[in-house]
């Protein structure tokens, strides 16, 4: 009896589908379908989506989300105002326009047919509220430190003493809203620290309390939201299921179901061999190095080469290693282009710095750090450091590549004589030590910052200033890049920041790696991508 009746709603959410593509007319078209036109036929459309991940999933806390595979996630449920392409070019999504005349007002208007899955409109109170939780100190957030420039915020992004509203915060109107700075900032910028703002709904949690409001169930499994999908089940260490959201103010998803299966890196070619998995998402759940030429050869997949957007690094605790010669040592000892020609077969570049060779704001005049034992050596001795004290090197697993090159690292740097200790964690606990600062060494994945503000990573108290880093040079100049409106200014402000944390060295990049990705070819619509890979999600189809 049970099965008649899935065989029954499966043969009605065809049919549906069926009326649903007829009555769409033939003109619209996605910018998904853009990327992959296979042909759409109607018929034997399957209802689920299977995309494989190698990193567990942390809190899907729309404010609170700290690991991208927690972000992207919190954004199929919430959606951002805008979203990025690989064009590196700022996509409209909850919000519909965004203007301004000075450079210090910025106007938005919310995409007036969006509504929380409830019923209810997204409003700019939505907005106001969310503001005014995340700046509140009391409320465990990401915080807005990288929009503290925005008036009625201080430097830490908070409310200022005694207020309970944030003053740069301006409601017109029910969708529209404007955004005051305290002086001329560069658009891009704005964009930029807003595609990761999940507007949360008021009319669900403006009564509770912001200092218990992590723990409060909506924030743990969020039982309303205005994106595509809505939560059915959370498991972050091996699952997450999405169902169509069918009053989706873009249009009501073409698929029923989206899953998101969390896998050792080494089974992603496998599963996706086997068809467990329609796809990966490259930027938590690469094919790994190795199998990039059998997944080419595949003949039920097309093989999708990346791009160095994001890139691996090593955090250096630097209340461990207060001394800038013993990090420069840490550097000296580590032997990237092996990394590079052996692990990574060449298909990665060594890099230097927080920028990819890919960023325009990328300094290309700062030499890297060779390998050179001599000189690591040499530092280290002037460092004082002893040799005896063991070193705490915190890996998350998940990313096979990354896990095999933090072993290769540790003999290098127990060949200069310090005593290196592995700890491997999964991803949401990695990141738990990782804002506690409680390891000497981390190895972190950073993805590609469209805006070069930095002040998330090397800002004191930053939201992923995992290294405790702290200069003040650096923080007046993180300001003024902020505050800067025209780009060729901006660029000579980071090319500085750059030169400096080359310097003092409280991370040292080890390289950009080429993210590759796979995809069924029974998936019609829909694509493995390092950036807005779930922009038009909606639009996603299989084949059964």
């Amino acid at each position: 009896m049970k099965n008649a009746r899935i065989k029954f709603l499966t043969i009605l959410s065809i049919l549906m589908l069926l009326f649903l593509s007829a009555c769409s007319g033939a003109d619209e078209t996605s910018s998904s379908s853009k990327d992959k036109e296979k042909g759409n036929a109607s018929a034997g459309l399957g209802d689920t989506i299977v995309v494989g991940v190698s990193n567990a999933i942390g809190s899907l806390n729309p404010i609170n989300a700290r690991d991208l595979g927690a972000m992207t996630l919190s954004s199929i449920l919430f959606d951002p105002l805008f979203e990025p392409n690989e064009k590196m070019e700022f996509q409209f999504k909850l919000a519909e326009s965004f203007e301004t005349k000075d450079n210090q007002a910025f106007t938005i208007k919310i995409n007036p047919k969006a509504n929380w899955t409830d019923g209810k409109p997204v409003t700019t109170e939505d907005v106001k509220f969310t503001f005014e939780t995340i700046a509140n100190p009391v409320a465990q957030s990401v915080g807005l430190k990288t929009l503290n420039i925005i008036e009625g915020l201080d430097d830490n992004g908070q409310l200022l003493k005694g207020e309970k509203t944030v003053k740069g915060i301006e409601i017109v109107d029910d969708k529209t809203f404007i955004i005051h700075t305290k002086q001329p900032t560069d658009p891009n910028y704005i964009k930029g620290n807003l595609i990761n703002f999940r507007i949360i709904p008021s009319h669900i949690l403006k009564d509770k309390d912001l200092a218990t409001l992590h723990q409060d169930p909506f924030m743990l499994k969020p039982t309303v939201s205005n994106g595509a999908y809505t939560l059915v089940d959370f498991k972050g260490e091996t699952q997450v299921e999405f169902k169509a959201n069918p009053n989706y103010y873009r249009g009501a998803p073409k698929t029923e179901k989206l899953f998101f299966k969390v896998i050792p890196q080494a089974n992603i070619t496998a599963q996706l061999q086997t068809g467990e998995i329609h796809m990966n998402y490259p930027a938590v759940g690469a094919v790994a190095i190795q199998d990039i030429e059998k997944v080419k050869n595949m003949a039920n997949v097309e093989a999708i080469d990346g791009k160095g957007y994001d890139y691996q690094e090593i955090y250096m605790n630097t209340k461990t290693f207060t001394d800038p010669k013993m990090r420069q040592a840490i550097a000296y000892a580590i032997n990237r282009p092996q990394i590079v020609e052996k692990l990574l077969k060449g298909k990665a570049e060594i890099i230097d710095g927080p920028y990819t060779k890919l960023h325009p704001y990328y300094n290309k005049d700062i030499k890297n750090y060779e390998y050179d034992l001599t000189k690591a050596k040499k530092l280290i001795e002037e460092s004082g450091w002893d040799k005896n004290k063991p070193i705490r090197v915190n890996v998350p697993v998940g990313n096979q590549v990354r896990e095999q090159s933090a072993v290769i690292i540790a003999e290098n740097l127990k060949a200069v004589g310090l005593n290196v200790q592995i700890q491997k964690f999964d991803f949401p606990t990695h990141m738990q030590k990782g804002a506690k600062h409680d390891f000497d060494l981390m190895f972190l994945g950073i993805p590609y910052q469209i805006d070069p503000d930095l002040s998330a990573f090397y800002g004191t108290n930053g939201p992923y200033n995992f290294a405790d880093y702290s200069n003040p040079e650096v923080d007046e100049l993180i300001m003024k890049g902020k505050s800067e409106p025209n780009p060729e200014n901006r660029k000579v402000i980071y090319d500085k920041i750059q030169e400096i944390l080359h310097e003092d060295l409280p991370t040292i990049s080890l390289y950009s790696d080429y993210l590759m990705g796979a995809v069924s070819k029974k998936v019609k619509v829909g694509l493995p991508r390092q950036f807005g890979m779930f922009y038009d999600v909606q639009d996603w189809v299989v084949e059964k």
